[in-house]
């Protein structure tokens, strides 16, 4: 099993991992809308996705976007998503996409990678906390929703 950084010619493949990332939140199967957000990602530059791959086979992928803090004056990442298939889970897919984009984040010399997760993901709270993520204690998250 090997991660790497994601390519044009990756995202059809992508796509229907990343669709099936999108019915597990809840959204309705759609494969030409999943293909385009990606490749609008990719073609603008507004992200950066990494996958696992084992046999040819993509089982996972994180997908990062850049952010920035105008306290230090820096760069920061986003992990919006990360996602690895069931049946590859509990194998450490999961752990090595993460670690991959630690070492991608510090590589770019940026001062952190902040993520959210619900609240009920406790499997995702217990790698996240062992791989260094610390729970913010002294933020409140709002969302003004626009559509």
């Amino acid at each position: 099993m090997i991660v790497r950084r994601a390519t044009k010619e990756d995202l059809d493949q992508l796509a229907v991992l990343f669709d099936e990332y999108r019915q597990f939140y809840g959204a309705s199967s759609n494969l030409k809308q999943s293909l385009d957000f990606l490749k609008q990602r990719f073609e603008n530059k507004e992200s950066v996705i990494f996958i696992h791959v084992k046999d040819d086979v993509f089982t996972g992928f994180v997908l990062l976007y850049q952010g920035f803090t105008s306290v230090s004056c820096s760069k920061y990442y986003i992990l919006d998503d990360v996602y690895v298939t069931p049946v590859f889970r509990r194998q450490g897919s999961a752990k090595q996409l993460i670690d991959t984009a630690i070492l991608f984040a510090r590589h770019e010399d940026a001062q952190r990678i902040s993520l959210e997760t619900q609240k009920n993901n406790y499997h995702s709270h217990q790698l996240y906390e062992q791989m260094g993520f610390v729970k913010d204690n002294e933020f409140q998250t709002y969302h003004c929703f626009l559509k």
